[in-house]
């Protein structure tokens, strides 16, 4: 599932240039996995995955030099969690609009051939992003996936499991452990909201 999640990372990539099937777990759940925060000072980063991730990089074809980078854990086999890092030389990342959003998230959708069931605007790493969340047809694959546009970067992080998964505690506590680093990384502490 772990390599299905970057196929759909790059289906996005492709509608952002014009403007593996998940099976049912057959071993018991494992035992609680250890997460571990892992950074990437070059990729302005830090989040927390329950187990190592695999890191690749790629140009992406029709949009030199945009590089992809990738970051990817699984859990236990039914679940997959990715960072992808869309990386554009200074001062070419587009805008970031609803318009950019839904058309990443739609692509996305389309890919993973899930429909989405909500989406909008999200607060990330103390930032304005977007989220939505997305389920297959059979109901048995369910997608968290946010959206972080952040300098010349858009982040994107994508969880996916079981149904009921978009709003677990794993996912949420994928999402939520993620920070800017870096020239990123917010200047000063938020504001608490009241």
């Amino acid at each position: 599932m772990v390599k299905r999640t970057a196929l759909m990372a790059g289906a996005m990539l492709a509608a952002l240039a014009s403007a593996g099937v998940a099976q049912e777990p057959t071993s018991p759940p494992p035992a609680e996995a250890q997460w571990t925060e892992f950074q990437s000072p070059e990729r302005g980063f830090t989040i927390a995955f329950p187990s190592t991730p695999q890191t690749t990089s790629a140009a992406v074809t029709g949009m030199n030099p945009l590089i992809r980078y990738s970051f990817q854990a699984s859990q236990g086999g039914e679940k997959a969690y990715t960072v992808v890092v869309l990386e554009y030389p200074e001062g070419k990342a587009p805008a970031a609009e609803d318009s950019l959003y839904l058309k990443m998230i739609s692509a996305y959708a389309k890919d993973s051939q899930s429909k989405v069931r909500k989406r909008g605007p999200a607060t990330i790493a103390d930032r304005p992003g977007f989220e939505a969340i997305t389920d297959d047809g059979k109901g048995k694959l369910n997608h968290l996936v946010d959206i972080l546009p952040a300098g010349n970067r858009i982040y994107m992080l994508i969880s996916a499991g079981p149904r009921g998964h978009a709003t677990s505690d794993d996912a949420l506590r994928f999402r939520n452990s993620f920070r800017l680093s870096g020239s990123e990384a917010p200047a000063s502490p938020p504001t608490p909201s009241p």
